[in-house]
């Protein structure tokens, strides 16, 4: 661990104490060769000299934390490695890797959403469904994966948008050092693209719909959290390798973002307070990736606990390799695959390694609006990669529920409270003979017994304290049936700012800004429609109607 230590310093400071992040151009060679921790401000005419390699054969990746990426024509990766690490001005180095999507083949459509019962998800709605904290701050949960469908009618009302970027002018407004980050970012090409070829899978999509498919709306599934907001930060490339480089960028971007936010006071950044990593590489070690693996430490130090997917193979991994179950760090919880009715599915088994299981084979979430066919844009998942969400999705549930002694000392000791909450977590599970000697707790995931233990600690700090369950906000809209090219009235407590409607399929009909009245177009067919409403404090309302 110590070496582990000695490098989150550097990753961690190197970014802390940077105000601008400089913005470096997309490398133009594909993603092999070999990736060093140089330290911050290194000058690569030194480093060259240090090391052996010429400064021509180094590719700038993330100049603040001293990141490089090295290929040397005529040398093979192995000593080009050797020869890196040893010189005493290379903190960390390793070989790049390919990395792979967690995620089984699908199964025919059996049942829906079966996994919210098996974790216990109703009996903590009625405690709150998540979205904000005791201290009015909007909480994030990031997603490393392959992108998210950004039009989807169940995850966009739960969408993190950048407020202080304005989209696609061009330059970085809130100086983070992203240009044009307004719906998170790709760390696989370096550019704001969340939403891109390799997005087609639905796999990112399938992730966001666990974790915060709007509740409660009268359309499709609901995820564990009804109001979270989701930030997806993209992994893959769309030309060359798609390499642990990729995840090491995106998770920069998530630690800078958390760390913005602290030092701004919430002006800018992000209240990011989990982080799910569903992609991952099989028989590689720790030693393997040390960049990788302290970066853990630094978004644990930033108050981001991180849900991790095991391997899909059906082997001790502690023997066999895997990574990121095998990063060594207090700020993760490593999680394999059960079924809704609590048979372990073959996967990654360690008692040291693998923290705890969850039910992720045929779980029933969110396809790309594209698809929609008879149920609508939603489909069945499987693998460790629907496992692990439903943990980190259960964590920034319970921290929205938590009281206010829980977020003074996220405020004071941020690094503290992220591990107060795994070990929430890892207290919350209920004990299955199946994965006796498979896991580090030998249970399967109940969000409610997380619950119990946050609102314990809670009252042994703060005597009295207790949670009250959110509601899910209303409007009334007439007449309803409504006609095309007649207006639609509003009625709430709220004074709305925006609208959009859509039809259950997710295609956007209209929007728009608005004050009393809505006036439809002449686009609307008969059937079924439901409208989003924003509100000045920004939070959306929702309500549906009919036209004749």
């Amino acid at each position: 661990m110590a070496s582990f230590r000695k490098i989150w310093f550097w990753v961690f400071f190197g970014l802390l104490f940077c105000d601008v992040v400089a913005q470096v151009p997309e490398l133009t060679k594909k993603t092999n060769g070999v990736l060093c921790l140089a330290g911050y401000g290194k000058n690569v005419a030194v480093l060259a000299e240090n090391t052996g390699v010429a400064k021509e054969h180094w590719q700038c990746v993330d100049y603040n934390s001293g990141l490089w990426l090295i290929n040397q024509p005529g040398i093979s990766d192995d000593v080009l490695l050797a020869r890196l690490r040893r010189s005493r001005m290379v903190l960390a180095s390793q070989m790049l890797h390919q990395i792979s999507r967690r995620s089984n083949p699908n199964d025919p459509l059996i049942a829906k959403q079966n996994y919210l019962n098996t974790i216990k998800m109703p009996e903590v709605w009625n405690k709150g469904t998540g979205g904000l904290n005791t201290k009015g701050d909007t909480l994030v949960m990031a997603i490393i994966d392959d992108g998210m469908d950004t039009i989807h009618p169940d995850l966009y009302p739960n969408m993190w948008f950048n407020r202080n970027e304005i989209p696609l002018n061009g330059i970085d407004d809130d100086g983070n050092g992203y240009v044009d980050d307004y719906r998170g970012w790709n760390g696989g090409d370096q550019n704001n693209k969340t939403f891109t070829t390799q997005s087609l899978s639905a796999h990112g999509t399938g992730i966001a719909g666990v974790i915060a498919a709007k509740g409660n709306n009268a359309l499709g599934i609901s995820g564990i959290n009804w109001n979270l907001k989701i930030l997806p930060v993209l992994c893959y490339t769309l030309n060359g390798v798609d390499s642990d480089l990729g995840v090491i960028r995106s998770m920069i971007y998530v630690l800078r973002m958390k760390q913005l936010y602290m030092a701004t006071n919430g002006a800018k950044g992000a209240m990011i307070v989990a982080l799910n990593t569903s992609v991952g590489i099989d028989r590689v070690f720790a030693a393997d990736e040390p960049i990788w693996c302290a970066l853990y430490d630094s978004l644990g130090n930033a108050g981001i606990m991180s849900s991790l997917a095991t391997s899909n193979n059906n082997v001790d991994i502690g023997t066999a390799g895997d990574i990121p179950s095998l990063c060594p760090s207090n700020y993760t919880v490593v999680v394999s695959n059960t079924t809704w009715d609590d048979m372990r599915i073959g996967s990654g088994f360690s008692t040291t390694h693998v923290d705890m299981a969850a039910p992720g084979q045929k779980v029933y979430t969110c396809d790309l609006a594209t698809n929609g066919g008879a149920n609508g844009p939603y489909r069945e998942h499987s693998g460790t990669s629907f496992a692990a969400p439903q943990v980190g999705a259960a964590a920034a549930l319970v921290q929205s529920l938590a009281c206010d002694s829980f977020w003074s000392l996220h405020q004071r000791m941020p690094d503290s409270a992220a591990r107060l909450v795994r070990n929430w977590v890892m207290k919350g599970t209920d004990a299955l003979a199946v994965l006796t000697d498979k896991c580090a707790t030998g249970g399967r995931l109940n969000t409610l017994k997380i619950w119990q233990q946050m609102s314990n600690w809670c009252n042994t700090v703060q005597p009295g304290f207790s949670t009250k369950a959110t509601r899910f906000n209303e409007a009334l809209v007439w007449p309803n049936p409504i006609h095309t090219g007649d207006g639609l009235n509003i009625r709430s407590s709220e004074k709305f700012t925006d609208y959009v409607i859509y039809s259950p399929s997710g295609r956007v009909y209209q929007s728009g800004r608005i004050t009393e009245q809505v006036k439809l177009g002449s686009n609307f067919s008969a059937g079924l429609y439901f409208v989003a409403l924003t509100a000045q404090d920004r939070s959306v309302f929702y309500a549906k109607f009919q036209v004749d």
